[in-house]
């Protein structure tokens, strides 16, 4: 199974660090250079209202519903890296 990446581009003010300290961070660079790679997954975790609203969708991501975690986490492939983001 390929890592799973965790691109924190807006992070909660009050979520402690400690929280995501153990996850691996992917710079912005370093996923510009990837993007629509056929090895990467790039999931949007913006909710509905937020996603409808922005002007910026990057290119070849899938939006996911952070809240519905269960109905999705299944179809995740094991042959790909994995990127989460968020942001408003």
């Amino acid at each position: 199974m390929k890592r799973i990446v965790f691109v924190l581009l807006c992070a909660a003010l009050f979520t402690p660090y400690r929280v995501y300290a153990a996850v691996e961070r992917i710079t912005p660079e370093e996923l510009s250079a990837k993007l629509c790679s056929p090895t990467l997954l790039l999931l949007d975790l913006r909710d509905d209202e937020l996603w409808g609203k922005s002007k910026i969708k990057m290119k070849c991501s899938r939006r996911v519903d952070p809240d519905d975690v269960a109905s999705w986490i299944d179809t995740l492939p094991r042959d790909k890296e994995i990127v989460l983001y968020c942001c408003s």
